[in-house]
């Protein structure tokens, strides 16, 4: 294939200077985007941004999904996100851009094309974890959260068996950002696992936060007590306590309380190679 050339100097020297040390929080819907982003923004130098969603989606319109690539960033998308994202920022404190949203998992090649300086900080989380979070939005002729390649056809193939359809969604959506992943600069790249993040959440933070040129203060030590794993008089992420069923009393292995035994089979059937190449260990079939 043809490499796509680089966007002109005078369009990329408008982004640097508008938006100079851009961080992306991406990770699959229902991964801890939303808690890792509410922690990283109690820190006073970052200028957090939730999903600004409203940007992406009208520059780049008619998407039969949420993948983009560098196809997609062109000049003149490039000058209206730029000019968008510089206004966000004016309306936060900080001066390190960092916007978290999920879709972005699915983004990489294209933000890179945008700002080839940007930092992406992923978080991943057990896959059966995901699709038992995702489920319940996911339910009969409707599809939730994140729109992965080919999310019609799943839809269309699997109309009563959401937890198939979730699952594709966290092995489609952890592929493509971790495949993506090889074509950046190691330093521009950082995995934190959801499951380090609630066990000993000061710890990753600190990693994380090191990772954006930044060190550990009190507001984020602060911050991290709140992450438990324990649900009970947990705090939730602001934006997702709409999402937070009473249906499990820790999370992480919340799948156990979720699925049956047939479900968590059918789940690790499509999650398997992946959970595996990540570290997570498999039930086995039922």
């Amino acid at each position: 294939m043809e490499a796509i050339p680089p966007l002109p100097d005078d369009i990329l020297e408008l982004g640097q200077r508008l938006i100079p040390r851009p961080v992306f929080l991406i990770g699959c819907a229902r991964s801890g985007t939303s808690i890792l982003g509410e922690a990283l923004a109690s820190h006073p130098d970052v200028a957090y941004l939730f999903e600004a969603s409203y940007i992406w989606n009208s520059v780049v319109p008619g998407k039969s999904d949420h993948r983009l690539t560098a196809v997609d960033a062109t000049a003149d998308v490039a000058s209206q996100v730029y000019s968008a994202l510089a206004e966000e920022k004016k309306k936060v404190a900080g001066t390190l851009l960092l916007e978290k949203n999920p879709k972005h998992v699915l983004r990489i090649p294209f933000l890179t094309a945008l700002f080839p300086q940007a930092r992406f900080l992923h978080v991943i989380r057990d896959g059966r974890d995901v699709a038992a979070s995702l489920m319940f939005r996911n339910r009969g002729e409707r599809w939730g959260h994140l729109e992965i390649p080919g999310w019609q056809k799943l839809l269309a193939d699997y109309p009563e068996k959401n937890h198939i359809r979730c699952a594709h969604q966290w092995v489609t959506a952890v592929s493509i950002a971790r495949a993506d992943a090889q074509e950046m600069r190691h330093e521009n790249y950082l995995e934190l696992r959801y499951e380090e993040l609630v066990e000993a959440p000061g710890a990753v933070l600190q990693k994380g936060l090191e990772f954006l040129g930044l060190t550990l203060g009190p507001a984020v030590t602060a911050f991290a007590e709140k992450i438990q794993d324990a649900t009970a008089g947990s705090y939730h992420a602001k934006k997702q306590v709409r999402h937070y069923i009473e249906n499990h009393k820790r999370r992480v292995g919340r799948y156990r309380e979720n699925l049956t035994g047939q479900e968590i089979a059918e789940v690790e059937d499509v999650c398997g190679t992946l959970l595996s190449e990540l570290g997570y260990e498999r039930e086995g079939k039922v």
